[in-house]
């Protein structure tokens, strides 16, 4: 199954979106409004009029991948405080 990096600018937006999605599948939260969603979840945030900006495509491993990332940048900024 692919999955989509998106980033949904508009916090209504955002709130509306994860109330949606986190009921009927995996939701990968980011920092900055970014997130990881199961493609199929595209047409679910186009039904619900959710704008949002596709940024990149992978496999389940790339999702892994981002998140990993995501959490050694932060640590990162933590450890340099």
């Amino acid at each position: 199954m692919q999955m989509v990096k998106i980033h949904i600018p508009v916090r209504s937006d955002r709130a509306k979106a994860l109330e949606a999605l986190t009921v009927r599948g995996r939701v990968i939260c980011l920092p900055e409004n970014m997130f990881i969603v199961p493609e199929p979840a595209l047409e679910m945030l186009q039904t619900l009029s959710v704008a949002y900006q596709e940024l990149e495509r992978g496999g389940f491993d790339y999702a892994e991948k981002a998140l990993r990332d995501s959490l050694a940048r932060e640590n990162h900024y933590c450890s340099c405080r």
